[in-house]
């Protein structure tokens, strides 16, 4: 499996980003092991873009039929392939709101303030709404690596554009510091983004990023291999909800927010 996600973290750079990486042999099997994953993380399209750079390329070792499906997959139109330039969901969604009332009050002052100030800069303040979305995302039990992809896409294309000055103070009155490292962690190992392209990077709280893994979902729901019965009599046993407890996996890294969403999930 190891060299399954060391392929697909490959090919998702190399599409997303068109950082060629170069691949090692899998059979047959492994590579369909590795578009399921694709699926199941809503990165489709980004692996396909991965695959035929990388088959365009010299050193081609993905298998015949592979490619083959991928071709038929492309030209039926089940997979939406976008233009390098757009390879990112445009947010519509209002100012995104934390878990946390202090944390809101801290946000909506930044905003006021910002607005009503002489250098206004509205692509500082999309950052920001931006970096909030992300977070949420990561901390939520959704699947987040389409996320981290078009979070690095946007900050690749608009960076020179962002204060990061307001940036650094911002995220500092919002205690966001140690989980935007982490973010930032994440396209520097995995993506090779480079230190100067993420300015909010800092790692002053010494994060160990060999023990960072990148957060991927490797399984479907299990409801999804359940027949009609089996969901209904499952219904039954379990009607009562869990509260979700995943975000405690990023406790330390934002401790605030990620207890408000745990007990918002209760009452």
């Amino acid at each position: 499996m190891q060299v399954v996600i060391r392929n697909f973290i490959k090919l998702l750079s190399t599409g997303a980003f068109q950082s060629y990486c170069t691949l090692e042999e899998m059979s047959e099997y492994k590579w369909n092991q590795l578009l399921y994953i694709a699926k199941i993380n809503d990165v489709e399209d980004f692996i396909i873009s991965g695959i035929i750079y990388s088959d365009n390329s010299s050193n081609n070792i993905i298998p015949t039929k592979i490619t083959n499906s991928i071709n038929e997959t492309i030209y039926s139109n089940t997979t939406r392939i976008t233009p390098k330039d757009d390879q990112y969901r445009q947010s519509t969604k209002t100012i995104n709101k934390f878990s946390n009332s202090y944390l809101n009050k801290k946000l909506n002052r930044i905003i006021y303030n910002e607005i009503h100030s002489i250098d206004t800069s509205v692509d500082s303040i999309t950052f920001l709404n931006r970096s909030i979305d992300n977070i949420k995302n990561l901390l939520s039990a959704n699947s987040y690596i389409r996320d981290l992809v078009e979070y690095g896409i946007y900050l690749r294309k608009y960076g020179n554009k962002i204060d990061f000055v307001k940036i650094d103070n911002w995220i500092n009155t919002l205690k966001m510091n140690k989980i935007m490292n982490l973010v930032g962690i994440y396209l520097i190992k995995f993506f090779n983004f480079d230190t100067s392209e993420i300015p909010f990077y800092n790692n002053q709280n010494k994060i160990k990023t060999g023990e960072i893994k990148l957060p991927l979902n490797l399984k479907a729901k299990s409801e999804d291999k359940m027949n009609e019965t089996q969901k209904e009599i499952n219904n039954l046993i379990c009607n009562i909800p869990k509260p979700n407890t995943g975000m405690f996996k990023y406790f330390s890294f934002f401790p605030l927010e990620t207890t408000s969403i745990f007990f918002s999930n209760i009452f």
